[in-house]
C-alpha cells in the first residue's frame, strides 16, 4: 500500500506538469517525432511507431509495476527501517523534481514571454511580468529566479539545478523507480532474517533472485539515455552554446559536473566555458 501511495504522489506531479504544459491535447505529439519522423525513410518509422512506441513503451509500463506486485507476496512483516528511509528519499527526490519541473516551466514562459520583434513597451512588459505566476515573485519556490535577456538568447536554462545536471527532472523520474525496486529487495532481506527458520533451499532460491526488481528501473534507465541523446542532438542544432553545456554539466549526475569543472580547470578552459554557459553575470560563476 506504501508503495501504490508514493506512486499516486508521483501521479499528481506528472499529471499537473503535464497538464500545465499543455500536453494532454489530444492533437499534439511529442515534437521530437516528427523530426525522427523527417529524418528516416517512412517505413523505417512504421516500424519504429509499432515496435517502440506501440510496444515496447507500453510493455516498459507493465514492468514498472512488476516490483510492486513482488512485494504482495513478500513475507507479512511489518514496515521496517528501509521502508521508512526510501520513503522519506523518495519524498525528497518528489520535492527536487517538483523544483526542477518549475525552474524550467519559469524559464521557458519568461522566454515565450519576451516578443521576438521587441515591439513591447517596456512599463507593459514589466506590468505582465509582475502579474505571471509562472515566473518571478509569485512563482513556485525554488523557481523565483530573476531572468535576465542573456538568459534569454541563451535558449535554454542554466540555472538552479540544471546548473548542475542537464536533465535534473529525468535524474528524479529514475530514481523514484529505483526506489520502488528497493522496496521489496530490502524488504526481503528483513523478511528473510525475521524467518531464519525456513528452509535452506528456500532461502539460497530467494537470494538468486532478490535483485529482479531492478530490472523495470535499469530498462527505463536505458530508455532515458537514448531519448536524452536524440533531445540533445535536437538542441545542439538549435542553440550554439549547447555544446559548451554538455562540456560543463553532466548529462543527469551533479557528480560528473563537478569532475567536468576540475578537468576544464586543468585545462585552463573554466572561466570561458562557465561565460558561455552560466553567464557574465555574478550568478553565473560556477567554481
Amino acid at each position: 500500500m506504501l508503495m501504490v501511495l508514493l506512486q499516486v504522489l508521483w501521479s499528481f506531479r506528472l499529471s499537473y506538469n503535464t497538464f500545465r504544459r499543455g500536453l494532454f491535447s489530444l492533437s499534439d505529439e511529442d515534437y521530437r517525432w516528427a523530426i525522427f519522423r523527417a529524418k528516416v525513410p517512412a517505413w523505417v518509422f512504421r516500424i519504429f511507431n509499432f515496435g517502440f512506441i506501440a510496444l515496447a513503451q507500453n510493455v516498459l509500463l507493465f514492468l514498472m509495476a512488476l516490483p510492486a506486485h513482488h512485494a504482495l507476496f513478500q513475507y507479512d512483516i511489518p514496515l521496517g527501517t528501509s521502508d521508512y528511509i526510501l520513503t522519506f528519499l523518495t519524498l525528497c527526490n518528489f520535492a527536487i523534481q517538483f523544483t526542477a519541473d518549475n525552474q524550467q516551466y519559469a524559464y521557458q514562459t519568461y522566454k515565450h514571454s519576451r516578443p521576438a520583434d521587441k515591439t513591447r513597451d517596456v512599463a507593459e512588459q514589466a506590468e505582465k511580468d509582475k502579474e505571471s505566476t509562472a515566473y518571478g515573485p509569485r512563482a513556485w519556490p525554488g523557481a523565483r529566479m530573476e531572468w535576465s535577456d542573456e538568459d534569454v538568447k541563451r535558449g535554454f536554462i542554466t540555472r538552479g539545478l540544471w546548473a548542475w545536471s542537464r536533465h535534473p527532472n529525468f535524474l528524479c523520474e529514475q530514481l523514484t523507480w529505483y526506489f520502488q525496486a528497493l522496496f521489496p529487495i530490502l524488504a526481503s532481506i528483513t523478511g528473510r532474517n525475521a524467518l531464519a527458520d525456513a528452509a535452506k533451499l528456500d532461502v539460497d532460491a530467494d537470494t538468486l533472485t532478490a535483485l529482479w526488481p531492478l530490472v523495470p528501473p535499469l530498462a527505463l534507465s536505458a530508455l532515458f539515455i537514448a531519448s536524452t541523446q536524440f533531445t540533445e542532438s535536437i538542441s545542439k542544432g538549435k542553440y550554439p552554446t549547447y555544446e559548451a553545456y554538455q562540456s560543463r554539466v553532466g548529462m543527469f549526475s551533479p557528480t560528473d559536473t563537478l569532475w567536468k569543472g576540475l578537468f576544464l580547470r586543468a585545462r585552463g578552459q573554466l572561466d570561458k566555458v562557465n561565460a558561455l554557459v552560466y553567464g557574465q553575470g555574478a550568478h553565473a560563476k560556477m567554481e
